[in-house]
């Protein structure tokens, strides 16, 4: 029979605070994290057990998370991610497979956890780092976990390129590729906005984008990508094949930004509500392979994102959260990396740098003219 990398310690038992809480909200009761326990729980459930789940580790730290299909085969993914907390017992609160209710129960629950004082691994752990990515090899993983306590300092003084830069960027031909959607892009009236819009994601959410870009990001200008509703895509910025932020224009004139986010960083407490205060609203996964934890964030405007990533440390962590783990996926490739407009790129680079020896945002001061 299969065996999980977790040591279960004789006479461990669960936080009686813990286990009291857990009983509040509801959730079974707690297991011993085994394969044969899990397996009993898939086969109770038809194999697709729904709903929430929470671990407890070896030092009663504590983990809740959600799936829309099965909760065993999360459980599995953290008892190796998570080896360093060796999960002792997890508990099941089953639930529709609707991953919009889902959210809302893990952020309350997520959030009643932090303001009782449990250490809860969702949060205290949002900096680390778990597995191996062929990232480590250009950014080392001390480096990856400094970054995300300080990405826009650490942006600033990143100079470096992931080897070559004419091996990296395309040289002379990238550039000649780059020219002609670059150029018309640039006489577009919202352009000033729209590269404030990428400066303002490369500065805070893109680890060391100078570095990495074109190896682990890619910045396409006016793809040919249909959308409905007769809307246009402007921009798109892939990580993997996973597109991660764009900016779109709609049939009216009006421009659209979206952007991916971890939804377990997001406000805990009426979300919806406090990204509303923001001017953004949730979009849930968008795609099937964006992963469990992703919400794309949706803004009316360039300006309210530039706004609301330099006033809510929430939205701007949760999508740095979100492109962090996505850059460890791997790198960019085929037609991913060929669309990447090093011109655009570099007009975003450079923003991002003014952007630190500026007083007022530019992203500012278009959105207080706006209103």
């Amino acid at each position: 029979m299969a065996s999980l990398n977790n040591t279960l310690i004789p006479g461990w038992a669960p936080d009686p605070a813990l286990a009291a809480w857990a009983d509040q909200q509801e959730f079974g009761p707690a297991t011993a994290m085994t394969d044969s326990a899990l397996r009993s729980l898939a086969k109770q459930h038809g194999g697709r057990p729904a709903g929430l789940y929470m671990w407890e580790g070896e030092a009663h730290q504590v983990y809740v998370g959600i799936s829309s299909t099965s909760v065993v085969t999360r459980l599995r993914q953290h008892v190796e991610n998570f080896d360093h907390a060796n999960i002792q017992s997890f508990r099941y609160l089953p639930e529709v497979p609707d991953t919009g209710i889902l959210r809302a129960a893990e952020r309350e629950l997520i959030y009643d956890l932090c303001r009782k004082k449990f250490t809860c691994f969702n949060r205290e752990h949002s900096a680390a780092i778990y597995g191996t990515s062929v990232l480590d090899e250009l950014v080392s993983v001390e480096e990856q976990k400094a970054w995300f306590s300080s990405p826009a300092g650490a942006n600033l003084v990143d100079h470096q390129f992931g080897g070559d830069e004419q091996s990296v960027l395309g040289g002379q031909s990238a550039v000649f590729r780059s020219e002609a959607k670059f150029e018309k892009l640039s006489s577009h009236s919202e352009y000033v906005l729209i590269v404030e819009a990428i400066a303002t994601y490369l500065r805070g959410c893109v680890l060391f984008p100078r570095r990495t870009q074109g190896q682990f990001w890619s910045l396409s200008c006016l793809p040919n990508l249909k959308l409905s509703g007769a809307a246009k895509r402007l921009v798109t910025l892939n990580m993997g094949m996973l597109e991660v932020f764009y900016i779109n224009e709609l049939p009216d004139g009006r421009l659209m930004l979206g952007v991916a986010t971890d939804s377990t960083m997001l406000p805990s407490r009426m979300t919806w509500l406090a990204l509303k205060r923001h001017g953004a609203s949730m979009a849930g996964h968008v795609h099937k392979s964006s992963g469990p934890n992703a919400e794309f964030l949706l803004f009316n405007s360039p300006a309210k994102f530039v706004k609301a990533i330099s006033r809510s440390d929430e939205i701007r962590c949760a999508a740095a959260r979100y492109a962090l783990d996505r850059t460890r996926k791997g790198r960019v490739s085929g037609r991913y990396a060929d669309a990447h407009n090093v011109l655009l790129a570099e007009a975003a680079l450079e923003r991002a740098v003014e952007i630190d020896h500026s007083t007022v945002g530019l992203g500012d001061a278009l959105q207080a003219a706006s209103e």
